[in-house]
């Protein structure tokens, strides 16, 4: 008999807003800058910040769930019912995850339109280098992941899924991730018509993504904001609170995460 999916145990409801923006971009190439400015056009995004925030509504264990049926054949893959049944009150998805899904979101939700945020492909992997793969350097993210079980715990795995898939097994592999943004970009870019395609840098301002959208240009600059030492702050400040809130566990375990603690890195180098 086959596995309950987490996702099952969920209801069906109706999509409380149209999906109209599909935003592919990798992550690291202005993706929270685009959030903010989307919301200040009057949309609702998806962003992996707001995966994040939900935690209490499960919602890495449910990309951990459609991340081991896409690639490690573990499950029956999502589609539009499935992703309507957690991402129905948003009209924009945008950043990991959600980019792992370009294809099914693409044929979920023809009607979207995309856009790809870009940089280029070498300052890319120095903001990844600078960021995510630091944060997988921390010597007790393994402990906590393994008692924070409705963040960190599917966060973690699913990250580790996502990276050895861009890098081909090995996720510290810089000339395989480069390989994986340029095949992303290049998928994308061949199966959406231009007409409905916009390449986007956060440098380019407002005129174009407003154009594109068929909004009118706010009266402010266009946000900037998330570099790499500020991202590793905010996620380092979240990883203890984790560890604040799972923290009621045998004397053994603190001792052993103490040691861990001054013998690695800290959380904000």
């Amino acid at each position: 008999m086959a596995t309950s999916r987490q996702i099952d145990r969920r209801a069906s409801k109706p999509r409380t807003r149209d999906m109209r923006i599909l935003a592919l971009g990798f992550s690291r190439t202005g993706t929270i800058s685009l959030k903010i400015a989307l919301e200040k056009l009057g949309y609702h995004p998806y962003h992996g910040s707001i995966a994040i925030r939900s935690w209490k509504d499960d919602h890495w264990i449910l990309w951990e769930e459609a991340l081991r049926a896409k690639f490690l054949g573990d499950g029956e893959p999502y589609g539009r019912e499935e992703f309507d049944k957690f991402l129905g009150d948003y009209d924009v998805l945008e950043d990991v995850p959600s980019i792992l899904f370009a294809e099914e979101l693409m044929e979920a939700y023809p009607d979207a339109k995309v856009i790809l945020t870009t940089r280029s492909v070498a300052s890319w992997l120095r903001s990844m280098s600078n960021t995510v793969l630091k944060i997988f350097e921390w010597k007790t993210l393994p402990y906590v992941a393994s008692v924070d079980r409705k963040l960190f715990g599917p966060l973690t795995r699913s990250l580790s899924i996502i990276l050895r898939h861009w890098g081909n097994g090995d996720p510290l592999d810089g000339a395989a991730l480069q390989q994986a943004y340029i095949n992303h970009y290049a998928y994308v870019r061949s199966v959406v018509p231009s007409s409905n395609l916009l390449e986007f840098e956060s440098k380019q301002g407002w005129e174009p993504l407003c154009r594109f959208l068929g909004k009118d240009i706010p009266n402010e600059d266009y946000p900037r904001t998330n570099d790499s030492a500020d991202m590793v702050k905010k996620f380092g400040i979240l990883y203890w609170r984790a560890l604040a809130r799972v923290s009621l566990i045998p004397l053994s375990g603190l001792l052993v995460l103490a040691l861990a603690i001054s013998k690695g890195p800290s959380v904000y180098t």
